[in-house]
Formats: C-alpha cells, sequence, structure tokens
C-alpha cells in the first residue's frame, strides 16, 4: 500500500522519498524480466552440463576409473559424458543411468530450501533457477515418451535405457512415465500454489 499525503485542497500526494509508478514502474520490471530471463538461459546451460557430470559421477562411483566429461563435443556440441558399462552390475547400470537427473533433482530441491530462506530480492534469481532444474526431470520423461524400446546406450535417453534394462514392456513403460509425469507437475503445482498463499 503506498503511502500519501493529503493536501488543503483534498488531493493526495505521494509521500516524500517514494517514487510513483509512473516515475520508476517500468525500470524495475524490465530489470527483473532481464534478470529473469538471463538467469533462465544460463541455469539451462549449467543445468544440462550438471546432468552429464551426474551420469560421469556415478561411473566413476560405479567402477570405471576412466569415465569423463567433456565439454564440446560431437555430435551433441556441448555436455558429454565418457564411460565403460562393459563389468558393471545391473544397479551400477541403473545408477549411472539415472545420475543426471538425481543431480539436476537434488539441486532443484535444495534450490528450494534456500529460496525460502532468501528474501524477496533473490526471487527473480532462484525462481527461474528451481524451475530450469526442475524442468529437467519432465525433459526426460517427455524424450523418453516418444523414444520407443529398445534403448542400450545407457545416458542416451535415460528412462528408455533405464526401461530397457529393467526389461519392461512399452505398454508399462509409457503408463509409468504418463504417470510419473502428471504426479511431478502435481507436486510442483502444489507447492507452487502454497508459496503464494
Amino acid at each position: 500500500m503506498t503511502s500519501s499525503i493529503a493536501f488543503p485542497n483534498g488531493r493526495l500526494a505521494p509521500a516524500p522519498g517514494r517514487a510513483t509508478r509512473a516515475q520508476h514502474g517500468r525500470r524495475p520490471s524490465l530489470r527483473r524480466t532481464a534478470t529473469i530471463v538471463f538467469t533462465a538461459v544460463l541455469g539451462a546451460f549449467v543445468a544440462l552440463n550438471l546432468h552429464e557430470l551426474g551420469h560421469t559421477a556415478f561411473a566413476l562411483l560405479a567402477g570405471d576409473h576412466n569415465a569423463s566429461y567433456e565439454l564440446r563435443c560431437e555430435p551433441a556440441g556441448f555436455g558429454c559424458n565418457h564411460f565403460d558399462p562393459i563389468g558393471m552390475t545391473l544397479a551400477a547400470k541403473a545408477a549411472v543411468t539415472l545420475g543426471g537427473v538425481l543431480v539436476t533433482q537434488i539441486i532443484a530441491w535444495s534450490l528450494v530450501l534456500v529460496r525460502r530462506r532468501a528474501g524477496r530480492r533473490w526471487r527473480p534469481v532462484l525462481t527461474p533457477l528451481i524451475v530450469v532444474f526442475a524442468a529437467d526431470l519432465l525433459a526426460q520423461f517427455g524424450q523418453a515418451i516418444f523414444t520407443p524400446l529398445p534403448e542400450y546406450d545407457l545416458t542416451k535417453v535415460d528412462f528408455t535405457a533405464l526401461a530397457t534394462l529393467l526389461g519392461w514392456s512399452q505398454a508399462a513403460y509409457l503408463a509409468v512415465l504418463i504417470g510419473c509425469s502428471v504426479g511431478y507437475v502435481a507436486l510442483w503445482a502444489t507447492l507452487a500454489y502454497r508459496s503464494r498463499s
């Protein structure tokens, strides 16, 4: 609510030290929009690379000491992991397959906790970062829905590769993906609603 001072003629004027919307309304809005867009673009680049680094980290933990990450590579252009699944157990292969998504989701939920403690001025930075990192899981679901089984490259289409490892049928695989996608969107929608109320 804006403070105001009443003059004898009955007109109201803004209190000293407070700018009106007409004077400064556009500048903060433009700055805020630019901050959100820049953060989202930078966050998407970082999230993609951390996703790939997650696969590499889990491959190293699974015993492939030659696993590596490359920022520039072909044909993706940037953000590639390299590892050898030969000799890994089924559980280790599943962990490597899910490693990228696990990393981005841990970051997304950590940012939610940080946002709760941070002041309002940090929301234009934290909110788009949360959206970008959380959306990685939905992007993986979407990519998997349109990729038929089987998929033998463990980190090309993560969930299709996982379903191949587990020997799922195409129907069961699609049902699980669609159910998880709806559930995940509902979870974030509920969280967003609670944060506004």
